[in-house]
């Protein structure tokens, strides 16, 4: 049987037996690059679809941590890409499309692509600029145009970045369409920059005060999300929240980011990927007491 086989049945006990039986013979990163590269595969620009995404990569900052204990974690990431998958009829095509003599590969390009909710005009800019060095500088400025959504244009886009680079070049094209495919997926309002951007630190520290749900996790995990090149912008665009915090307060004990990771959209996990003591604390508390949006009822 091969592995994905139960995957894309979301029968839950053969995935984990068909991990198991995977890891006789592979080792614990060739069973992230497996399950990382399933996620890649059935990425949609849905919430779950792409919390899952993010969720193998914050799964891979966190391998040290867990040590012994990666494998379980790997499951629950498997287990929450193979619900989130929307049902394809045939495999999704990975290489990139073949492109006319005149495609344009200009920034303006990409926001014309976004503007008109065109994804495949999209993949054929991405294409055109796959092998370009200053690639990062034009689709991490168009990610960060607007903040619709909590900011996952750029979040999502940074985590394709980072997993293209961790699975290799083979694929590379697909793990980085993701970032595309969630721009043209829905569009906000241009944001205009006031000038009056918090330094990094401080407002880090008073968005992590302030985290205690879903959304206001988000601005932390967009802040930390920012490369260099679009940062400035997005301290600007929080900064706008002014956001405020009643201090650390207790720290009980906490529990390994082993869960059924659709129940917060993986935002605990996310917490001890970014490693924040506060942070983590405040996701714990909202995975014990927040709304749950697990929606499924597998075994």
């Amino acid at each position: 049987m091969s592995l994905y086989d139960p995957f894309i049945e979301r029968d839950v006990p053969g995935i984990r037996a068909a991990i198991a039986a995977f890891r006789r013979e592979h080792s614990s990163h060739d069973l992230f690059l497996a399950v990382a590269r399933f996620a890649v595969l059935a990425y949609a620009p849905s919430q779950h679809a792409k919390h899952a995404l993010i969720a193998c990569l914050s799964a891979y900052d966190v391998r040290d941590q867990l040590g012994d204990r990666w494998d379980e974690l790997l499951v629950e990431c498997a287990i929450y890409a193979a619900q989130s998958r929307q049902p394809w009829s045939e495999p999704p095509i990975l290489d990139p499309p073949a492109l006319e003599s005149d495609q344009r590969g200009d920034i303006e390009e990409l926001r014309a692509a976004v503007d008109t909710a065109d994804r495949l005009r999209a993949e054929r800019w991405l294409a055109k600029r796959i092998d370009d060095v200053d690639l990062a500088h034009d689709y991490f400025t168009v990610a960060a145009d607007d903040f619709e959504d909590l900011g996952h244009k750029l979040i999502v886009a940074n985590a394709a970045w980072r997993l293209a680079g961790i699975l290799g070049e083979k694929g590379r094209f697909a793990t980085l369409r993701i970032g595309v495919w969630e721009m043209a997926a829905y569009k906000g309002e241009r944001y205009e920059e006031r000038g009056d951007a918090m330094e990094r630190e401080e407002l880090l520290a008073k968005l992590v005060a302030n985290a205690s749900d879903i959304e206001s996790m988000h601005r932390v995990f967009l802040l930390m999300a920012a490369p260099d090149v679009v940062e400035p912008r997005v301290r600007d665009y929080l900064t706008r929240s002014e956001p405020g915090g009643t201090g650390e307060g207790a720290c009980p004990p906490l529990d390994t980011p082993i869960y059924p990771l659709a129940k917060d959209y993986g935002a605990y996990l996310k917490s001890w990927s970014i490693g924040i003591e506060q942070l983590k604390q405040a996701a714990k508390a909202n995975l014990d007491e927040g709304p749950s949006f697990d929606e499924w009822s597998f075994a």
